[in-house]
Formats: structure tokens, sequence, C-alpha cells
């Protein structure tokens, strides 16, 4: 009986002593989960306005997908103020849509193409309690969990604002703790070859020193 009753006393030690090791790995995950933090990689879109005297559009020199340079002419206009106006691209990027199409009339203000930036950004949800960690122009690892070849880029942190529509209600609140006030952090970043719009973009807020 005695024997018995020691092997009973040695299997709910174990028993005891095995849940205590899976609470302890399962709180370090819930843990690790609550410090990654997600969102949709976006790409920097300008919209591009017609700023001249009213005119004709002569000729159209981009179109949809077109990779455009800096100062590159994308349109050009005959206007009877100022003759023929080239209007050229402000930045680096893609052609993600063209507005206008040659023999149309162009008033000042007008909109005549959008343009996708060589830039790429995600917005995260952060909690208060989180926010000592980051701040406006801090460098910030940026990863890609689901893109098969690992891949990580250098971003930055660049806005901070809150946002009060995204309060979470604590389950104790009875215990008068207050709702959990969260900010919008957007990051930016160069773009990348082996990364796409839509993909999702994680950052590790236990990589960085408190």
């Amino acid at each position: 009986m005695k024997i018995k009753a020691g092997f009973y006393i040695g299997i709910a030690i174990v028993l005891i002593v095995g849940g205590s090791l899976l609470a302890m790995k399962g709180k370090d995950a819930v843990s690790q989960a609550e410090s990654r933090k997600q969102g949709v990689l976006e790409a920097e879109q300008t919209t591009l306005f017609y700023d001249k005297s009213p005119g004709m559009m002569v000729k159209v020199n981009a179109a949809a997908g077109d990779s455009v340079k800096q100062g590159d002419v994308l349109f050009q206009v005959k206007s009877a103020d100022e003759g023929e106006i080239d209007v050229l691209a402000p930045n680096d990027g893609l052609i993600s849509r063209v507005a206008v199409k040659p023999g149309e009339q162009l008033a000042q203000g007008m909109p005549v193409a959008i343009l996708q930036k060589n830039t790429f950004y995600t917005d995260l949800y952060i909690q208060e309690s989180e926010m000592d960690k980051l701040e406006v122009n801090k460098r910030v690892e940026v990863h890609f969990p689901y893109v098969e070849r690992q891949v990580q880029i250098d971003g930055v942190v660049a806005s901070i604002a809150a946002a009060p529509q995204f309060a979470n209600l604590r389950m104790s609140r009875e215990k008068g703790q207050a709702d959990l006030s969260m900010f919008l952090v957007r990051i930016a970043m160069e773009s990348n070859a082996d990364l796409l719009p839509g993909m999702t973009a994680e950052v590790r807020l236990d990589e960085f020193a408190d």
C-alpha cells in the first residue's frame, strides 16, 4: 500500500510540475504574441494636379504601370498664356493611373495622374502601456513573417497619433481599471523588390530597449 501511495504521489508531483512548466511556456507565448504588432504593407501614393494656366493636353508620355524618375516629362500641355508646358514627375515611382488623354482641356487644379512612390508604410495600433518604446524618427526593424524567404528591412517611426476609436474595454473594469488607450503608429520604409503592397508587416516591440 505504501508503494502504491508513493507511486500516486510521484505522479501527482510530475503532473503539477509539468503543468506549471506548460503554464509558464503558455504565458511566455502569449507575451511574445502581444509584443508582435502586425499591419498591412501599403504603398504611398500621391495625386498629381495640373497647376499651370488652362490649356490642352498635347501628349501623354506615361501609362499605368510605367516606372518614372523624378523630373521625367509625363505630359505636354499647350497653353495660350504660357505656350508649351511640360508636366514633370515630382518623385520616383510607378504610375498607378492616368486620368487625362490627348486633346483634353485642362483647368488649373485638375487631377492628371496617381503616382505610387517608392516608399512603403504600415499602420500599427499600439497600447498606451507600450508607447514608451516608440518615438517619432526612431528606427525599427520590420519583419514579413509570411514571406517564404526571410525578409526584414529597416523602417522609421513616421508619426504617432491617438486612436480613441480603437480603445479596448478591459475585462476587469469592475476593479476600477480604465479602458486601454490605443495609438496609431505609422512605420515608413523604402520599397523592396521582394515585397508587395498587401503583405503582412510585423514589428516586434520586445526587440527594443525600454
